[in-house]
Order: C-alpha cells, then structure tokens, then sequence
C-alpha cells in the first residue's frame, strides 16, 4: 500500500515578504534539493503541488516507516542554515501523512487524507508530523 506524505513550507508568504521572491524562490529550490538528495528513496515519487507544497509518495513503506520519514524531513529542513544574500531565513514544515486504503476509489481520496493531515499539523502549532490513522 502506497504512503502519501503532503507537506508545506511554514508561513511561506513571509519570508516573501520579509525577504523578497528570489529568497522565497531560493527556499524552495534548496528544500527540493535536500529531500531529493538527502531523505528519500530512488523509487519514491517527489514532487511540487503547487505554490509552496510538496508531495511524496512512498512505496513498500509502512505507516510507520512513512512517519519516521515525515519526521526525518521535518528535522533536517528546521535544522538546515537556509542563507540567502548573507541571511539567515526560518524554515520549518508541517507535514500530513495518510496510507492508501482498499477503499480508496482514487489518488483524491488518498490526497484529501493526507492534506487533511498537514492542516491538522498546521493547527497545532506547525513543524510537526501528524498522521491519519486508518478508520
């Protein structure tokens, strides 16, 4: 059964703001060369959704390997000296994980779980992994 990780990058819009598009622009390159580089598999699937969202999506993981993962990303990104023009900018990311079921009719399904998930990591204070346990 497939894992999704969905995940986005904590009050995006200020460090736009606060240091303009191109650091914005840089944050995103460099958080996609971390996970592509540093915390995922050959044959997982890695891609930007959209605006400052990301997706993964695990292959022949547990639920357990995909919070471990979750949590792994979420550590090095908050870790990570993100220096732009000789600044130093805040990064942090909430992550939702969800697990495909028999159920599912569709990737929506399976998505909608997941990004149910991040907006539970956003509500209880971002930078943290939350998981959708199976109903």
């Amino acid at each position: 059964m497939k894992k999704l990780l969905v995940f986005d990058l904590d009050h995006f819009k200020k460090v736009n703001d606060n240091f303009s598009h191109q650091a914005g622009d840089y944050v995103l390159e460099e958080t996609a060369k971390i996970i592509q580089s540093k915390l995922i598999r050959n044959d997982d699937y890695f891609a930007r959704f959209g605006g400052e969202e990301f997706v993964i999506l695990l292959f022949g993981s547990n639920i357990q390997q995909a919070e471990e993962i979750g949590e792994r990303i979420r550590a090095t990104i908050e870790k990570h000296e993100f220096v732009y023009e000789n600044q130093e900018l805040p990064v942090t990311v909430s992550i939702g994980i969800s697990s495909q079921e028999e159920k599912m009719a569709s990737f929506d399904e399976l998505f909608a779980k997941a990004d149910s998930a991040l907006y539970a990591s956003k509500n209880s204070g971002r930078n943290r992994v939350t998981v959708l346990k199976s109903e």
